[in-house]
């Protein structure tokens, strides 16, 4: 439906902004100097930094993210600096896409965020992800509410990050929160990993080039319907491929081979998994 839809969009771009949290130290009484300590770091990063570019590949398909910074406005009415998704040309307008308010809002609710994760986060200790030690630093009972349109909410109740100890990076990040759509409550949890970290060319941006985002939770009715089309489509689609030469199999796989998984993990009952690689970043 389409307030689903935007809401998983809002969530997807959000994440751009909050990933950026956690953590310098042991104590749990220190988290507001921890997320203080880490968003100075970041900016110290992005430092002359107006905009950057983001070439990517998702589900095989590429695409081209543009960043700009903007000012909004921090919860003690002081501006703020941070990144927004310029939105592309000819985007706004077509039935259940964004519009530039929706862009703009989610950098609102994104520094707001933030500001809820320095009122409320614990850290929790230091683990491991992905072999790299990191700090834990978690929020709960954040329960904001945010309107994503035709009578729909959703209501963020809890993060997890995790930051890497030496370069403060995030590593992970798991969010919890409750959609409600025509009056029903669905749970959603979302995982996100940022992996493959490296220096971005020309500037002292350190940013993760390959992100892996794992959405599990209960369904609508559509979107229960639509899950049985997509098996009867893979299972077509797996009969044709079974009599294809294995020359054009390979091709097809090739072109096809991370949607024809997606499919197969939300035919099995997994949830969604997109995995997002960057080709290139370009600062200026």
């Amino acid at each position: 439906s389409a307030p689903e839809k935007k809401m998983h969009k809002n969530l997807i771009l959000l994440l751009v902004f909050v990933l950026a949290l956690p953590a310098q130290s042991a104590l749990a009484e220190d988290a507001r100097s921890i997320v203080d300590k880490v968003l100075e770091l970041q900016e110290e990063r992005r430092e002359g930094v107006t905009r950057y570019t983001v070439e990517q590949s998702v589900m095989g398909q590429r695409l081209e993210v543009v960043f700009e910074r903007v000012t909004v406005t921090g919860p003690d009415g002081k501006p703020v600096d941070t990144f927004q998704v310029r939105m592309p040309d000819g985007f706004a307008g077509a039935e259940g896409e964004m519009s530039r308010e929706d862009f703009d809002e989610m950098s609102q609710n994104a520094v707001d965020t933030i500001h809820d994760l320095a009122e409320q986060a614990q850290l929790v200790g230091t683990e491991q992800v992905d072999g790299r030690d990191a700090f834990h630093l978690a929020a709960r009972d954040i329960n904001r509410v945010e309107d994503i349109g035709m009578d729909g909410t959703f209501t963020m109740n809890g993060i997890d990050v995790w930051v890497d100890t030496d370069k403060y990076v995030p590593l992970r990040m798991v969010m919890n929160g409750v959609m409600n759509t025509d009056g029903n409550d669905r749970p959603i949890t979302m995982d996100i990993l940022q992996q493959d970290y490296r220096d971005v060319p020309g500037s002292n941006m350190y940013e993760s080039y390959r992100q892996v985002m794992r959405m599990n939770g209960e369904m609508s009715d559509e979107m229960k319907a639509q899950m049985e089309q997509a098996r009867a489509g893979l299972e077509e689609f797996e009969k044709q491929m079974a009599s294809m030469p294995e020359s054009q199999r390979e091709m097809m796989m090739n072109m096809m081979g991370d949607q024809v998984e997606m499919m197969r993990k939300l035919a099995a009952g997994d949830g969604l998994e997109i995995i997002t690689e960057v080709v290139s970043i370009t600062a200026e």
